[in-house]
């Protein structure tokens, strides 16, 4: 891949750097410039302390040095306060992984990614509305130090810090030149390759610096790891669909009995009978006689995308004058995974449509091989029969996966000042551009090409019209496992492969057309700035304050192809001729009731093109009432305007230092969100394993205009012990949430409408009605089995308390010539409490409960772990450094899979352990590194990867070597 035109952007983008403000601490080191008064997370009054009445975690340099220089998405990963990360592929969740690979999130307390405010130097970077801030785009070397406040920021900072904030912190002022580099051995995988570095300038009243950063991630197939492929015994749903190729065939008589018991035809079809032997799992259904060929599509996919990123960071920091400074910055980086490997074929969201005529010359040459399966299929006449599977299973597209593409582009611009009005009053002005665009492109069989291929008239040469079936260019498509001439799978070649009804390569490569879409965010933020102390004397000093206003503008568009654009092309059957194989009664735009597009399983969409302003006031003050008592107080306005409106919202935070070495804390705020535009007025598609259907369905996600914003009551106490030798911190948090923004989950939907009978006596209900309200059905029939796709809003959800506690303990004594640190650092959730899930109708969809301690599936929450934490040791001496990490995730339970030896998910220990020498007067620093140095597997859970993807990894034992050198 060729980074030469992006390098070219991205110096230009250096060249025209322009950045805020920095509000924060800046490194300090003997190679960094003398930095004046400056502010942590959480406050905008200068000199506020790091220990002042905030729960705010500190991660430096220095630290990230100690275990091997991690990326950004390991760091988030080990955070005790961290649940639900995106940050590996995982495209079959869609509570944040699916169509989201190569990006890294982060959720703090399991609220939402969306809720946890991402700041850079201070000020806030781009976010979308699903995933939040995708921060995988900064040069790791350019990172100094991260700050985490955890808890309810909202007076200060406005939407998106309802949970928290997370402040990546740059090295300004860094002087030298400093080159990185590392490798990280992962076994089946080329591994983990970065090469970057960071070039700083000082000069009289100025610095610069600039940082770069190349990397690639190797491919890892699930087939690398024998525990990623289950067999259907032991776990039905780590990848199994009923839905494959070989495949299942119904003869249409049996259709009407099974929907009039409300199940799906297919538990009177009979499988493939070489199933078994070509890779696939013969399933026998109930006791109807009939039976189910299986197929396991995670054989095609990836644990770790092929991905490879280009990352630049520039600034520039000048002292005007001696009461005004400038700083600017900037920051591009590009993500490329270019294969981006998924099942060889989609299942068609119609599955009883599929029709094979008696004429076809596959199935006669099929029936005449298996005499047998040819009779059980026969006992109503009939003169077609329906054929349950997708175009291509076992044998693969062109022996492989089928692959896509993602890229992601992030740009960042910034400028700002500060100063002084005389000798009493700070200012900053800032302001800031940010924006992600991402694109994603993946291919799916057009529906009229399919119906014309079982016809006999597929093919690109052949006109439908006018062509003969089987005859010249016009081809017939072979569903049945004598067009398969041998097994990717198991490498089983197929004795009953019979060439003259094979489907060439042309054809199926004709049945698919590849569809792609880009989404784009933008962020234009804006802030004034005051800051001083009042005059006025407490007992422990002068008041100080803040006050400021912040403006920003948001804008989302979203574009598809004009092959999935519905606008364009809302119905699959376009071609007069589909009327006349009787594949339709009507064609062209208005054929189709609902718009579900041209292709079998990925859904299109509409253009999008959303924006709007947020305004915001803050007031905040710091009151010394005495030496060892403080608070701090803040007040924010923030308008939406429109149906959103207006909120005022309050914070106040306190710290007594009780004893020189002992403290309490504590702090209480009303947060609040407005819902993204794209919730009001937006329409998105994803795709969804719906268990009653057998099958992923399109899950529609339409815009909800009388959204309220959520709201949340945060709280925080603590207590605090510094002497030296052993810092410890124990703190209780809780959030009680009020009207929160959840999208209703499509598998609570439909297990309501089977719950509530709605597919037989019940129909008529109220409920019934409401229900069926979010269903798109096959052409007569209410059956769940029928149901096509389903449609979702974003609605105020069910209120929501969750609370736990965060704890931290170090010791530190001499050893020898050097020290050691013991410590520990974790987060115990007690408690996600949620009351009865409803719908945007008020029909109860599921009960409420507790969520902690499990797993979520069908839930609008992601996995829930009650205990997380790290034990840690550290030994220095002189060049050595020596430190040990003990990563610890409780188990947790699944209810929702019905496998019983899957219902716990284990707890997962593992064990990292990094060893560092520096030689030449620590001008040059080797390391190796290795995480999960016991080869613990994952945790077996009943999901598609047959492991937890947002909560465990699952790439064995890593062995990471690292150079640092520095000029």
């Amino acid at each position: 891949m060729k980074f030469t035109r992006e390098l070219v952007l991205g110096a230009s983008a250096l060249a025209l750097a322009s950045g805020m403000t920095a509000n924060a601490q800046e490194e300090a080191a003997d190679d960094t410039r003398t930095m004046k008064a400056v502010t942590v997370t959480g406050s905008f009054i200068q000199g506020t302390p790091e220990d002042a009445a905030l729960p705010v975690d500190v991660i430096d340099r220095a630290d990230l040095d100690s275990i091997g220089a991690p990326s950004v998405n390991e760091i988030l990963r080990n955070l005790p306060a961290t649940q639900g990360l995106i940050g590996e592929t995982n495209q079959f969740d869609t509570r944040g992984g699916q169509g989201n690979e190569g990006a890294t999130t982060i959720n703090l307390r399991g609220l939402g990614s969306a809720r946890t405010l991402v700041l850079i130097n201070g000020q806030r970077h781009v976010a979308s509305a699903g995933i939040g801030t995708d921060v995988n785009f900064m040069p790791s070397a350019a990172i100094g130090r991260l700050e985490v406040l955890k808890d309810g920021a909202a007076a200060l900072y406005g939407s998106d810090a309802i949970g928290g904030v997370v402040n990546f912190i740059t090295r300004s002022g860094f002087e030298g030149v400093e080159l990185r580099a590392s490798h990280q051995f992962i076994s089946g995988s080329d591994g983990d390759m970065e090469i970057g570095g960071i070039a700083g300038w000082v000069g009289d009243g100025m610095d610069a610096m600039i940082s770069a950063e190349y990397s690639t991630r190797g491919e890892l197939t699930i087939p690398d790891r024998d525990w990623a492929l289950p067999t259907f015994t032991e776990n039905s749903q780590g990848g199994w669909s009923s839905i494959g190729n070989p495949g299942t065939f119904i003869n249409p008589g049996f259709i009407p009995i099974a929907q009039s018991i409300g199940q799906a035809a297919v538990i009177f079809g009979q499988a493939d009978p070489n199933c078994g032997a070509l890779g696939g799992h013969l399933s026998v259904i109930g006791s109807t006689g009939g039976s189910l060929c299986r197929f396991q599509y995670t054989a095609f996919d990836n644990l770790i995308e092929e991905t490879e990123t280009l990352k630049l960071f520039g600034e520039f920091n000048a002292d005007i004058n001696e009461s005004t400074s400038f700083h600017a910055e900037a920051a591009w980086s590009k993500l490329e995974i270019p294969e981006w490997n998924t099942s060889p074929a989609y299942p068609p969201q119609s599955l009883l449509d599929t029709r094979v005529d008696a004429t076809h010359p596959g199935l006669i040459d099929f029936f005449a091989q298996n005499p047998a399966f040819a009779a059980s299929l026969q006992t109503f006449p009939t003169t077609d029969y329906v054929f349950w599977g997708r175009y291509t299973g076992v044998a693969g597209i062109n022996g492989g996966p089928e692959v896509g593409r993602r890229e992601t582009e992030q740009t960042r611009l910034a400028a700002g000042f500060d100063g002084k009005f005389g000798n009493d009053i700070g200012w900053q002005a800032n302001v800031s551009y940010s924006s992600r665009e991402r694109y994603s492109a993946g291919d799916d069989m057009a529906v009229e090409r399919f119906a014309f291929a079982l016809d006999g008239v597929g093919g690109e040469g052949c006109d439908p019209a006018t062509g003969t079936p089987g005859v010249g260019p016009c081809e017939y498509y072979n569903p049945f496992s004598n067009a398969i001439q041998s097994s990717v799978v198991n490498g089983v070649t197929n004795p009953q492969y019979n060439p003259a009804v094979a489907n060439s390569p042309e054809l199926l490569e004709w049945l698919t057309d590849t569809l792609f879409s880009t989404a784009k965010n933008e962020l234009l933020a804006a802030e004034f700035v005051l800051n001083g102390e009042s005059g006025f004397e407490l007992g422990g000093g002068s008041v100080a304050w803040a006050a400021g206003y912040q403006m920003r503008s948001e804008s989302y568009e979203f574009s598809p192809g004009d092959n999935s654009n519905l606008a364009l092309n809302p119905c699959p059957f376009n071609n007069p001729a589909s009327i006349t194989y009787g594949n339709t009664t009507a064609v062209g735009p208005t054929s189709c009731g609902d718009p579900v597009g041209q292709y079998a399983f990925l859904a299109g969409s509409f253009d999008t093109d959303l924006s709007r302003d947020i305004h915001g006031a803050f007031v905040e003050v710091a009151l010394p009432f005495s030496d060892n008592f403080n608070v701090q107080a803040a007040l924010r306005y923030e308008d939406y305007g429109g149906n959103v409106g207006s909120t005022i919202d309050p914070k106040v935070a306190a710290k007594w230092q009780v004893t020189p070495d002992f403290a309490i804390r504590g702090s209480a705020s009303t947060t609040f969100r407005g819902p993204p535009q794209v919730n009001l007025e937006g329409r998105s598609t994803s795709l969804q394993f719906i268990a009653p259907t057998t099958a992923f369905k399109a899950v529609d996600t339409l815009g909800n205009p009388n959204l309220d914003p959520e709201k949340a009551l945060a709280t925080n106490i603590g207590l605090l012990y510094d002497n030296d030798a052993f810092r410890g911190s124990l703190d209780y948090w809780r959030f009680d949430f009020s009207d929160p923004l959840q999208t209703e989950s499509a598998g609570q939907i439909v297990n309501a409408y089977i719950a509530n009978a709605c597919d037989t006596t019940g129909a008529t209900t109220a409920d019934c009605v409401a229900l069926a309200s979010h269903l798109v059905f096959q052409p007569g029939s209410t059956a769940p089995g029928a149901i096509q796709r389903v449609q979702r809003q974003v609605i105020n959800g069910s209120d929501i308390v969750t609370s736990g506690i965060d704890f931290y303990g170090s010791y530190t004594y001499d050893l020898g010539q050097g020290s050691m640190t013991f410590g520990v650092d974790g987060t115990y959730t007690l408690e996600f409490d949620s009351e009865d899930f409803l719908d945007s109708n008020g029909v109860t969809l599921a009960s409420g409960g507790d969520f902690v301690g499990f797993s979520n599936e069908g839930t609008p929450f992601q996995t829930l772990v009650d205990l997380r934490g790290n034990l840690f040791a550290r030994y220095e001496e002189g060049p050595h450094n020596l430190s040990y990490n003990l990563r610890y995730v409780n188990d947790y339970e699944d209810v929702v899979s019905g496998i019983a030896h899957l219902a716990k998910i284990d707890r997962h220990i593992t064990h990292d352990v990094t060893y560092s020498y520096a030689l030449r007067d620590g001008d040059t620093r080797l390391s190796i590194s290795g995480y999960n140095l016991t080869n613990e597997e994952p945790p077996q859970a009943a999901l598609d990867l047959n492991y937890d993807g947002f909560t465990h990894n699952a790439f064995g034992r890593m062995i990471k070597l690292g150079l640092v050198h520095k000029f």
